[in-house]
């Protein structure tokens, strides 16, 4: 007879991985139509802002409106590239914009968090080729794991580094004022499924982390000076 028991935990986490699915289908879904409402949002403020004797009040205002709909419209569109469907979707991308779309993603946690975000990019990188909405997954990933790590009750720093890594390679540097990680965990923490945190935590945004890097011919490390640093091609190989 087959022996049906499964460990409680491990099923919690298969539950939280469907639930987190079923979320992105659902972004998918929506997007295109607040995407419409934004156009529409859009064309009409451009429209009246075109109307004479209109105050420089509210022609402030109205480019204030226009500004947050463009805005509103590019974080959809990273939303969007993160929850489609997995599949290759290889494009040029520079570093800097790498690290925007990164910290765009998790401008939330870090509110919740009541963290500082600094992000230093380093001058004269050259633009990268890579599987840019899966990269940027694993890069929010790695930020997210910087965020929960920051002291208890709030308040801290999370610097993102990007620098070159070599002649072909840049490296993406998450660091935070939290404590270091412990020796113990070292070893086991790029493992999937291990975690030390408690909740909805499935254990799986380190080892997706190393696995994309691999998938671009790159790798990641942890030390205690730079923090989680992703290090990945110029050219992605893209190893199948």
């Amino acid at each position: 007879m087959r022996d049906q028991t499964v460990d409680e935990a491990l099923l919690d986490r298969m539950f939280q991985t469907l639930r987190y699915s079923q979320i992105g289908q659902s972004v998918n879904s929506v997007t295109h139509d607040v995407n419409n409402t934004l156009g529409a949002i859009m064309a009409y403020s451009e429209l009246v802002s075109m109307e004479p004797n209109l105050s420089e009040d509210a022609q402030r205002m109205l480019g204030e409106v226009v500004q947050a709909v463009r805005k509103a419209s590019q974080q959809l569109g990273n939303l969007t590239d993160i929850a489609r469907p997995e599949r290759s979707d290889v494009r040029e991308a520079t570093p800097a914009e790498l690290a925007e779309r990164t910290a765009e993603l998790r401008r939330h946690d870090l509110k919740v968090a009541r963290a500082r975000l600094e992000v230093e990019v380093e001058e004269g990188l050259p633009t990268m080729r890579v599987d840019l909405p899966r990269l940027v997954h694993a890069l929010a990933g790695l930020m997210t794991n910087a965020i929960e790590a920051l002291p208890d009750g709030g308040g801290g720093t999370v610097r993102l580094t990007v620098r070159r890594a070599g002649d072909d390679r840049i490296g993406f540097a998450f660091w935070n004022t939290g404590m270091p990680v412990p020796a113990e965990t070292r070893e086991a923490m790029f493992a999937p499924l291990f975690t030390t945190k408690s909740g909805a935590h499935i254990g799986l945004g380190l080892n997706y982390a190393e696995r994309l890097a691999a998938y671009h011919g790159g790798a990641v490390r942890y030390d205690d000076e730079q923090g989680f640093v992703m290090e990945i091609p110029v050219r992605g190989t893209f190893a199948g």
